[in-house]
């Protein structure tokens, strides 16, 4: 196995450790890793990942399929508007050099390490209420973590969630669930907009990247029961926060 190939297995391995450790947080790793440990360039590493993620999402949503608790019609409503923003996010990315890519994405990394130290455990109750779905905002934040799906190459659950257990008032484990269904519909629609704009996508090493991360997230998974989570959700969002810097310097010295 050659160089490449064997970090694209480690690099998902990685990835899909740590979804699987701290539930969630680990698909903001598949780009970083992509381009400094697999050595693709940004553009090309946002596509993979797409692909990557997309699948390892399918992959993890299909126990929680044989339970029901993945729920198929407001998962493809809330889906519906990824199909132009997706597209729209892949071709805006297009259009911006590497460097300010890397920027842009390191400021999200920053801010999703942040949102992670604030997270709060949710019980699996539902909300108080009628019990209504909220359309409008379901639809929304469709289109909002479909673009940022398509610009960056990240799955979104970290709008997905809130979204779905607050819009459309499922439970936390039905929110998890259908969330992860709905990153492998983002991942498909991503993988559309690349072959019709026709720009490159390493398919292999996409495969490759979620061999690896599916055997990390179930290692990751076996762990996460045995270590307080709360303490490796403060470090894992330091790690994140601290590879954000890193990234955000050296590409802010690379512009000028």
């Amino acid at each position: 196995m050659s160089l490449p190939y064997l970090f694209a297995l480690l690099s998902g391995f990685l990835s899909g450790g740590a979804l699987g450790l701290t539930g969630g947080g680990g698909s903001i790793l598949a780009v970083p890793l992509l381009v400094y440990v697999v050595g693709e360039n940004i553009h090309l590493a946002i596509g993979t990942s797409l692909v990557a993620v997309g699948v390892t999402s399918l992959i993890s949503s299909v126990s929680y399929m044989r339970q029901s608790l993945v729920k198929f019609k407001i998962a493809f409503f809330m889906a519906a508007p990824g199909l132009v923003s997706t597209y729209l996010g892949a071709f805006v990315n297009k259009q911006i050099k590497g460097p300010v890519l890397l920027l842009v994405f390191a400021i999200l990394m920053i801010y999703i390490g942040y949102l992670m130290t604030r997270k709060k455990s949710m019980d699996d109750k539902r909300l108080s209420g009628d019990g209504s779905i909220n359309y409008p905002r379901i639809l929304i934040l469709g289109f909002l973590t479909g673009l940022a799906s398509g610009f960056f190459g990240i799955g979104g659950g970290f709008l997905l969630v809130p979204a779905l257990f607050l819009g459309a008032h499922l439970k936390m484990k039905e929110a998890i669930a259908t969330s992860l269904f709905i990153i492998f519909l983002f991942g498909m629609f991503g993988l559309a907009s690349y072959l019709i704009q026709g720009r490159e996508i390493n398919l292999l090493i996409s495969g490759i990247f979620v061999v690896g991360g599916s055997l990390g997230g179930v290692i990751g998974a076996y762990y996460a029961k045995r270590i307080d989570q709360a303490i490796l959700r403060r470090i894992f969002s330091l790690f994140i926060i601290l590879i954000g810097l890193s990234i955000f310097i050296e590409n802010l010295l690379k512009l000028f």
